[in-house]
């Protein structure tokens, strides 16, 4: 009857356990956050993907929060030089938002490179590189600090502003940085508020006054219904040319985005009238405005 059983002076193999950090989200998602958690794993296993099996199951602290989707599996993972490659299914993209994403890659990163061999980790998606916001692949990336900041997207935008003899619009070109998920319609407030600060160039004079505040701005159907504060006509300086740079100058600076042909102007919800013109309808671009075009 010997050959039933286990041999004798055989044993299984003994499970590894260990204690690591898992990291999540606060309550309100605003930072990174640990809680331990001891592991076991054999042998033969790749230990990192069995901590992120772990990490995938979420925290044990109601107050902390998941970013990852708990549907996400692990393909595997490759250890370089001290760096990690890990292969995700496609349900790791499923982030409730860019600082969902943000603290979700972090929770990651950070989980990974607390063990020694680990200095930075790269994140791929059903074998394709992860990408940021703006659509460019984050690479090898290190541990993240424990408050994040949301991230952050810019665009180069042209602004028109008068020439010194105001017989003319001349753009000026201006970098902005904005939310990473900034809607259009606050993207160009964002805009008609750097025009309102007006030219950095000297040589160029401000077309809207200083203190005119943007209430709203809605586009639809090509085009962009903006409404100003009452300063638009009170402070304004007047007069014709005045006016026509005012205009067109907002007008020329919105019809940049490929989104917007024409622009309805109001003023604390009726008609601009700053001198001479009510604008009832939408303006369209007026390109015999603009110098050296």
């Amino acid at each position: 009857m010997g050959g039933c059983g286990e041999r004798q002076g055989t044993t299984r193999p003994q499970a590894i356990t260990e204690t690591v950090k898992l990291y999540y989200g606060d309550d309100g998602n605003e930072k990174i956050v640990a809680e331990e958690r001891s592991f076991s794993y054999q042998q033969w296993e790749d230990k990192y993907t069995v901590v992120l099996q772990e990490l995938i199951k979420g925290p044990e602290k109601n107050q902390y929060r998941a970013n990852i989707s708990p549907e996400t599996k692990v393909y595997g993972t490759i250890e370089q030089n001290g760096a990690l490659i890990i292969n995700f299914s496609k349900e790791f993209n499923r982030f409730a938002g860019s600082m969902a994403e943000l603290i979700g890659v972090g929770s990651v990163v950070n989980t990974l490179t607390q063990f020694e061999a680990i200095k930075k980790v790269k994140i791929l998606v059903e074998g394709e590189e992860l990408t940021g916001p703006g659509g460019k692949p984050r690479g090898f990336m290190e541990t993240f600090p424990a408050e994040v900041k949301p991230p952050e997207d810019e665009a180069e935008v042209i602004l028109y502003f008068s020439n010194h003899d105001a017989t003319a619009l001349v753009g000026e070109t201006r970098t902005i940085t904005f939310p990473a998920e900034t809607s259009r319609h606050d993207l160009i407030e964002l805009v008609l508020a750097e025009l309102i600060k007006g030219p950095r160039n000297k040589n160029l004079k401000p077309t809207i006054p200083p203190e005119v505040k943007v209430l709203s701005v809605k586009i639809l159907g090509g085009t962009a219904f903006t409404d100003f504060s009452e300063e638009m006509h009170t402070r304004h300086w007047g007069g014709a040319t005045g006016e026509s740079m005012t205009i067109n100058s907002i007008v020329n600076a919105l019809t940049e985005f490929s989104y917007i042909r024409r622009v309805q102007m109001t003023v604390e919800g009726e008609p601009m009238n700053i001198e001479h013109a009510i604008l009832n309808e939408p303006v369209e671009r007026n390109e015999d405005m603009i110098q050296n075009r």
